[in-house]
């Protein structure tokens, strides 16, 4: 029988879903393949994981256990694909060690460098009012395949020698009726950067590495291996459905109904959902955010997240308290695309800064068992560190 894990953050993002990816694709024998699968979003993630030799990465357009051996990337129908970030990360991988395996969808969608180049201008140009975006054209993606041509990875892939037309087109036919539609007037200098020839260049040769370097395949893969994986991207409170925080959201589904769809074709598995959170709750980019608090106010000396800097799009990455009533609604929400046995576990990271305990308020504290008991289940993993090796399943766990 299959065993799948399916990895969830349950909260804006940044809850630790790359250390916990990691650590249950480490867990499987080295003898034994794993199948790491992402199932939502694209380049935007950024997920971290540190080893114990002193590696760390930022995976984005990979699986977060990318650094074992035994694992190869899955990137399903339902991730959006940027070729240039694909092979600036390969090759960073490489440069520690890591010859990434990876499969394609072939009904992946393909970003262009004009989407990633409105998402950032139109952005610049709402000044104090923007989304929030990561700034790499995921939604742009969205809106140009949707409305103009839908340019998957397997038709690029067929029409290859057509690929600087259909750029070109995009620029000249498409580009300006969606900037009408975001109300937004480009510079001239923004508008020779979306014309510039040699970016294009530069994106073919970045896709033709990307073949090179990856196999496409259909869903059917997923039936090729035992050890499976998902590990999903952002968290559920910015799910495209998530009404309450519109527009500040991420246009794909972040819980697990990309998931249980892409393992419709399996019959039997031995499944499991962990829902990971910080000990606190961390949001970066605007929108809503019902316990927000300065710093200081989780730990007294502040503080400094490695991965998510001050940038741009994003801007300062912010904190707030454990928010119970939030997490706990919007698991159970979650758990209704269910459609099969499951067992459900909890992961509370960053345990360290906060005394081993979640902070749901200035000097309220909440015991991780307390909370199992809150969710009614039994199994939940808890770090006190970034590296798999710091991750303790609790004493409630069963079995």
């Amino acid at each position: 029988m299959k065993n799948v894990k399916i990895v969830i953050g349950a909260n804006f993002g940044d809850e630790g879903k790359g250390l916990l990816t990691d650590y249950f694709c480490s867990a499987f024998p080295a003898r034994e393949k794993v199948l790491n699968v992402r199932f939502n979003g694209g380049a935007q993630a950024g997920h971290t994981v540190v080893k114990s030799d002193g590696r760390r990465h930022v995976f984005s357009h990979f699986g977060s256990g990318s650094f074992n051996e035994n694992n190869l990337t899955y990137l399903s129908r339902y991730f959006i694909l940027n070729p240039m970030l694909f092979v600036k990360e390969y090759k960073v991988l490489e440069s520690k060690g890591v010859v990434p395996r990876v499969y394609i969808h072939k009904d992946c969608l393909v970003t262009f460098p004009c989407d990633v180049m409105i998402n950032q201008m139109v952005e610049a140009h709402r000044d104090k009012n923007r989304h929030g975006s990561c700034g790499v054209g995921i939604y742009e993606t969205i809106m140009r395949t949707s409305n103009h041509q839908k340019t998957t990875i397997g038709y690029i892939k067929e029409n290859f020698d057509q690929l600087a037309n259909m750029i070109a087109n995009t620029i000249e036919v498409y580009v300006p009726k969606r900037l009408h539609e975001l109300n937004t007037e480009l510079t001239d200098s923004e508008w020779e950067l979306i014309r510039n020839e040699n970016i294009t260049e530069n994106y073919i040769d970045d896709l033709l590495f990307m073949f090179q370097h990856t196999e496409i395949v259909e869903n059917n893969i997923i039936n090729e291996y035992d050890n499976i994986v998902f590990e999903g991207a952002q968290g559920l409170l910015l799910d495209a459905d998530n009404k309450e925080y519109y527009p500040h959201l991420t246009p794909s589904h972040t819980g697990i109904k990309n998931a249980i769809q892409i393992l419709s074709s399996v019959d039997a598995c031995d499944l499991s959902i962990c829902y990971v959170t910080r000990s606190y709750f961390t949001r970066h980019g605007a929108g809503l955010f019902k316990t927000e608090c300065d710093s200081t106010d989780i730990k007294p000396e502040g503080l400094r997240d490695k991965t998510n800097q001050t940038n741009a799009y994003q801007g300062n990455f912010r904190y707030g308290y454990f928010d119970v009533t939030t997490f706990k609604r919007s698991v159970e929400k979650d758990l209704a695309f269910l459609n099969r046995i499951v067992t459900v576990e909890l992961a509370v990271t960053h345990l360290d800064e906060t005394g081993g305990h979640l902070l749901v308020g200035n000097r309220e504290k909440l015991e991780v068992a307390d909370l199992l008991k809150i969710m009614n289940l039994n199994t939940a993993y808890t770090s006190n560190g970034e590296k798999a090796e710091d991750i303790q399943c609790s004493d409630l766990c069963m079995g």
